[in-house]
């Protein structure tokens, strides 16, 4: 049971004008996040947004919050937070201007909130990122800490403005579709669905349905990239690697299908709810850190050494959980997804 906030930290709609909201988790992290991020913008309807994380993650919310600006959480003038002593003057000016403040984590970090209060803001608030219960959806948990706050809502699908022209030129997609997206990688290899396994869904699909393919990878997929670069040429597919986020979401948003891990990428693809998305989990919970979304299915293989792993550390030793996730199974959901309506089951 939570303890509500202190009245006088809990500040009414109309008192709050700036909002400071402190974030630097992960792409897949930032944008779970999303339903507690939209339920502040709508309660706190006049007030405007200042982000604390990374820039180019935050930089895809621009359109979907009040976002007026973007601060690194990298640079240098934020060490003042976490250590005792004066707060430098202009940094105490900078934080003074907001009414509340809230710090997306793991772990509540008493001192960040201590000394941010300490620079002028009279309401800071905690919202927990990683659940400790099993089984309970990160949206669910945030959407229980807000209510202390006065915010009444059930979490659902955040959705990313992306203001884009369905008819515009995409320079990373050359020539017509239909496009499928696949995303082998993560932030770790234990939630990596096999890559041959990838291969065989792929070229099954895009002879199937006609479907031209493109595969997506990032930093963490550096040692796979050489073989995934010759495995697109082969193939006639289409490798696009380390690519702004903004431009992988338009990608995305082009896409017709996406077939990705428990990964930054597969929530983006849920976010920019443009393709039919198959997420593939294991060992980590999709019931706790699926994306939320009409078009998304989720497809579990958990690990019987760590069913349901809720938090960052993954114990299971190797991708057993995974292998089993058969691609007879992808293939016959992938069809289900792209079965024309009213055709779905044969």
């Amino acid at each position: 049971m939570l303890t509500l906030p202190a009245l006088e930290t809990r500040p009414p709609p109309a008192a709050v004008q700036r909002i400071l909201i402190w974030h630097q988790g992960a792409l897949g992290d930032l944008l779970l996040a999303g339903p507690a991020l939209a339920a502040l913008s709508r309660h706190y309807a006049g007030a405007r947004i200042t982000a604390l994380g990374h820039p180019e993650r935050w930089g895809l919310l621009a359109l979907s919050l009040p976002v007026d600006e973007v601060w690194d959480s990298g640079e240098a003038r934020w060490v003042h937070l976490f250590s005792d002593g004066d707060l430098p003057p202009p940094l105490r000016e900078r934080l003074a201007r907001f009414q509340l403040a809230l710090i997306f984590g793991p772990h509540p970090q008493a001192i960040l909130q201590d000394r941010l209060r300490l620079a002028g803001i009279p309401a800071v608030h905690w919202l927990p990122s990683f659940p400790k219960t099993d089984g309970e959806a990160v949206a669910a948990l945030q959407a229980r800490h807000l209510a202390g706050l006065g915010l009444n809502y059930v979490p659902g699908p955040f959705k990313l403005e992306m203001g884009l022209n369905p008819e515009a030129e995409l320079p990373e997609l050359p020539g017509p579709g239909p496009w499928m997206a696949v995303a082998p990688g993560s932030g770790s290899w234990r939630k990596n669905w096999p890559l041959n396994y990838y291969y065989e869904v792929s070229r099954a699909l895009g002879w199937e349905y006609g479907l031209r393919v493109v595969w997506l990878a990032g930093p963490a997929e550096g040692e796979m990239l050489p073989y995934l670069g010759h495995l697109a040429k082969a193939q006639g597919q289409l490798l696009l690697a380390n690519r702004p986020l903004a431009r992988v979401a338009r990608v995305l948003w082009h896409c017709r299908l996406y077939i990705g891990n428990d990964s930054g990428l597969t929530h983006l693809a849920a976010a920019v709810n443009g393709p039919e998305v198959l997420a593939l989990f294991g060992p980590t919970d999709p019931r706790v850190w699926a994306p939320l979304g009409p078009r998304v299915r989720t497809l579990w293989a958990p690990c019987p050494q760590a069913p349901g792993a809720v938090d960052s550390t993954i114990s299971c030793p190797e991708t057993r959980g995974l292998k089993a996730l058969a691609p007879e199974t992808v293939l016959a959901a992938a069809a289900q997804v792209l079965a024309p309506p009213g055709d779905v089951g044969g």
